[in-house]
């Protein structure tokens, strides 16, 4: 796939508002998915697999740009991009924005491929091994320390408090929500486990989040510093 793609990727994923920073909260997500897709498709579990690597790095740039069309035709506001799960329209949104854009890029089989792998990419039955690995991809970079973007995206979006980024947090622990999710959303071994591997970063750096934002570490060094005192 030519560089060509990927400037017109960046440029059709980036918003751009007049007197507004330019928001490319969406084009970082597409980008880091394509470049997931490049690791997962070279697996030893999947060498003996037909799989058309061109066509899933555009499905990678491309599968979440339905949000960006639903922004620019107002459906939606910015500050809701990827704040809940893709739906099956914007998926559909997305393959037809990839189709026209891809036709100057791509051969005809590989577009349709990446077509495919788009609107499959959701559908735990699918037999298309692109929309498999893009799958894993699209959830992998759902989870790690990065995902903390979404979650102050949503923070913001909804008019809450760090304090209730903490709360959600434990809640999600309670009941194993990460676990889960990592136990059901991933069709290949690797990728689970390195999704295991971004979830105890994740646990590490909310751990120290909570320390600060709930001033634990200040109260751990008055208590501490009471005990010298007292001796």
């Amino acid at each position: 796939m030519s560089d060509a793609l990927w400037m017109q990727a960046e440029a059709d994923l980036t918003i751009r508002e007049p007197g507004a920073p330019a928001d490319a909260f969406v084009w970082e997500h597409s980008r880091r998915v394509a470049q997931i897709v490049e690791m997962i498709s070279a697996l030893p579990e999947l060498t003996s697999l037909s799989v058309d690597r061109v066509a899933l790095r555009a499905a990678g740039l491309y599968h979440d740009a339905g949000w960006i069309l639903q922004v620019r035709e107002g459906v939606l506001p910015a500050r809701q991009l990827l704040l809940r799960p893709t739906t099956d329209i914007q998926r559909e949104l997305a393959a037809d924005f990839l189709e026209q854009r891809g036709v100057a890029f791509l051969p005809g089989g590989t577009l349709q491929r990446a077509l495919k792998a788009i609107r499959q990419c959701n559908n735990r039955q699918t037999d298309l091994v692109e929309a498999k690995i893009l799958s894993d991809a699209d959830n992998l970079d759902q989870i790690g320390p990065q995902a903390i973007e979404v979650m102050l995206r949503k923070l913001l979006a909804e008019g809450r408090t760090m304090v209730d980024l903490v709360d959600a947090w434990k809640c999600q622990e309670e009941y194993h929500y990460w676990q889960a999710r990592i136990k059901e959303c991933f069709h290949f071994q690797a990728v689970r486990e390195l999704a295991e591997s971004r979830y105890a970063c994740m646990q590490r750096f909310m751990a120290e989040l909570q320390a600060t934002v709930m001033l634990e570490d200040v109260l751990k060094a008055g208590e501490e510093k009471a005990v010298r005192l007292r001796g």
